[in-house]
C-alpha cells in the first residue's frame, strides 16, 4: 500500500496498444481452447436398433388393421348372405302354407284325383264280437333265428 501513495510516475507503456493485445489474447484463447463435444444420448447401434423396432411395430399395426378390415368385410358379406337366406326361408314357408292349406288340398283331390266327399250312406260300421283286441299267432322259429333275435335285442339294449 505504500507504493500506491508514492509520487512516482505511472508506466504508461502498459496501457499502450491495449486493445491490440486484448484481441490477440482473445484469439489465442479461442485457438487454444477446444470445444467440448456433447456426448450422444444414445449410441449409434442402439439408435439403429430403436429405428428398426419402431418400424416393425408400425408395420405390425398396419397389418393388424388390414386384417381387421378383411375380417370385417367377410362378416358383412356373411350377414348379407344370412339376410338373403332368411328372406328365402320366409318366402318358402309362405309357399308351403299356401300349398298345404285345406282348400288347396280339397281342390287338388276333387279336380286332379277325381275324389268326392263321402255321403252318410257310403259309411259302413263294423262290430267285433271278441272286443277290441288283435291276436298275433306265434311263428315257428329256428334256433339260429332265436340266437340272432337275442343278439339284436342285446345290441339295441347297449345302444340305449
Amino acid at each position: 500500500m505504500a507504493d500506491r501513495n508514492s509520487n512516482l510516475a505511472y508506466d504508461l507503456s502498459r496501457y499502450e496498444n491495449y486493445e491490440e493485445r486484448a484481441s490477440q489474447r482473445r484469439q489465442n484463447n479461442i485457438k487454444t481452447r477446444t470445444a467440448a463435444k456433447p456426448k450422444p444420448l444414445i449410441a449409434a447401434p442402439m439408435l439403429v436398433l430403436l429405428i428398426i423396432m419402431a418400424g416393425a411395430m408400425l408395420s405390425f399395426c398396419i397389418t393388424s388393421k388390414a386384417n381387421i378390415a378383411a375380417v370385417h368385410a367377410a362378416i358383412v358379406d356373411e350377414e348379407a348372405a344370412v339376410r338373403a337366406l332368411e328372406q328365402e326361408n320366409v318366402s318358402m314357408a309362405t309357399r308351403l302354407e299356401q300349398k298345404s292349406s285345406q282348400k288347396v288340398v280339397e281342390d287338388y283331390a276333387e279336380n286332379v284325383l277325381g275324389m268326392q266327399k263321402l255321403d252318410n250312406a257310403q259309411v259302413e260300421y263294423i262290430s267285433l264280437e271278441s272286443g277290441n283286441k288283435v291276436e298275433i299267432p306265434e311263428q315257428d322259429t329256428s334256433v339260429l333265428k332265436k340266437i340272432k333275435n337275442a343278439f339284436d335285442s342285446f345290441v339295441e339294449y347297449l345302444r340305449g
